[in-house]
């Protein structure tokens, strides 16, 4: 059984979702480490989209240029707690290392941890 480990884009629904969420079916990055994983049944992620990124300016974090098949933005400012056996989460591939480091930093700025 495929268990999700931090850098994997997966791809799971996000409904039930309201107001700014993203809703529907997504590609999203695994922050958390498989060990977590496992042992919670749940994974952190920040949902994939490739929409337009103009409001969240600063908070994205962009594939392109990192050698992935999925294309898009890294949604930094929408980390989530998910079910990624109920969601029925799939892999879909590996992020290189940078990605899930710039990500984790645009989170860190967020929370305003040092």
């Amino acid at each position: 059984m495929y268990i999700p480990e931090k850098g994997d884009i997966i791809h799971l629904r996000f409904d039930p979702a309201s107001g700014k969420e993203m809703q529907g079916d997504h590609f999203a990055l695994v922050l958390s480490a498989k060990a977590f994983n496992k042992a919670m049944g749940l994974v952190f992620a920040c949902p994939i989209s490739q929409g337009k990124a103009e409001p969240a300016r600063g908070m994205l974090s962009s594939l392109l240029g990192a050698g992935t098949h999925t294309q898009g933005n890294i949604h930094c400012h929408q980390l989530k707690s998910l079910d990624w056996k109920a969601r029925k989460a799939v892999l879909k591939e590996k992020v290189p290392d940078y990605v899930v480091q710039d990500v984790l930093s645009r989170i860190e700025a967020i929370l305003e941890l040092y």
